[in-house]
C-alpha cells in the first residue's frame, strides 16, 4: 500500500517508497521483540518490507508518466522514451481519452504497457523466482569480500550516471555522514525524506510565493491550504510527543 500510494503521486521515486515501507515494517518488529536478528542487521522482514513497497512503486507509477508524463523514477523515464520511439507516443491527459468513432492510437500503446507489464510479471513469479532460489547462495558470502565489491559497483554506477569525480566525493561524504547518523544512534530516515523531497519543496514553495505576488500569508487564506498547514502541525507535534514518550520509558 505504501509503494502504491508513493507511485501514484508525480515526481517521486522509490527511494522513499523503500525507506517509508522499511520504517514501517521496522515498528511492529521492534514491539514484538524476540527476533534473533533486529532491523539494520539482515532482518529477512526488512529485506521484504523494503523490497515490497519499492516494486509496488513500478505499477503505480503508470498513472503519473501517461496522464502527466511526469515520472518517478529512471526505468519510467526510459519507459516513455521507448513509448515514444514506436509511435510518437506523448503523454498527457489525451492518452486516456475515449472516441467510439476515432480509435486513440495513444490509448492503444497505453493498454500495450499495460500488457507488457502484466506478461513481466507472470514472468518474474516463475522464471525470476527460479532463478533467485539459484543465486540465493550470493548472500553467504563473507561480508569481507562482499562489501568491497558492492561498494566498487556502486562508485562504477555512480561514476558512469554523472562521469564527474564530484559526484564520487559526494557519495564518499554521505557515507561518512551514514555512518557518524548510525554511530549516533540518530535515524536516516527524516533525512533521506527531506534529501528527496527538499527540491521539490523548495521548486514548489517559490512558484507559490511568485503566483501570489510575493505575500507568504496569501498562502493561509486557502481552505485546502490551512487544511495541510494544520496537519503539518499536527504530525510534527505527535512526532515530538512519541519521542518524549519513548525516551522516558
Amino acid at each position: 500500500m505504501i509503494g502504491a500510494a508513493i507511485g501514484a503521486l508525480p515526481g517521486i521515486g522509490s527511494t522513499l517508497a523503500a525507506t517509508l515501507g522499511y520504517a514501517a515494517g521496522r515498528r511492529p518488529h521492534v514491539k514484538q521483540g524476540g527476533h534473533s536478528i533486529p532491523f539494520g542487521k539482515g532482518a529477512p522482514e526488512g529485506i521484504a518490507a523494503t523490497e515490497a513497497a519499492n516494486s509496488a512503486v513500478s505499477g503505480a507509477n503508470l498513472i503519473p508518466v501517461l496522464s502527466l508524463g511526469i515520472p518517478g523514477n529512471a526505468a519510467a523515464v526510459f519507459l516513455i522514451l521507448a513509448a515514444d520511439s514506436i509511435g510518437g507516443f506523448n503523454p498527457g491527459p489525451s492518452v486516456f481519452r475515449w472516441n467510439p468513432d476515432v480509435v486513440n492510437s495513444k490509448l492503444v500503446i497505453a493498454f500495450g504497457l499495460f500488457t507488457a507489464m502484466m506478461f513481466a510479471n507472470l514472468l518474474n513469479w516463475t522464471i525470476g523466482g527460479v532463478f533467485m532460489r539459484s543465486v540465493g547462495v550470493m548472500s553467504k558470502a563473507p561480508k569481507h569480500i562482499l562489501m568491497p565489491i558492492v561498494l566498487m559497483l556502486t562508485l562504477t554506477a555512480i561514476y558512469v550516471e554523472e562521469a564527474s569525480m564530484a559526484a564520487m566525493w559526494f557519495a564518499v561524504g554521505f557515507g561518512i555522514l551514514g555512518y557518524l547518523m548510525r554511530r549516533l544512534d540518530l535515524s536516516p530516515l527524516p533525512f533521506v525524506i527531506a534529501f528527496i523531497l527538499g527540491g521539490n519543496l523548495e521548486q514548489t514553495a517559490r512558484q507559490a510565493f511568485a503566483a501570489t505576488g510575493g505575500d507568504p500569508f496569501s498562502l493561509f487564506t486557502s481552505p485546502i491550504a490551512a487544511v495541510f498547514m494544520a496537519l503539518t502541525v499536527s504530525v510534527v507535534a505527535l512526532s515530538f510527543r512519541g519521542g518524549r514518550k519513548r525516551r522516558d520509558v
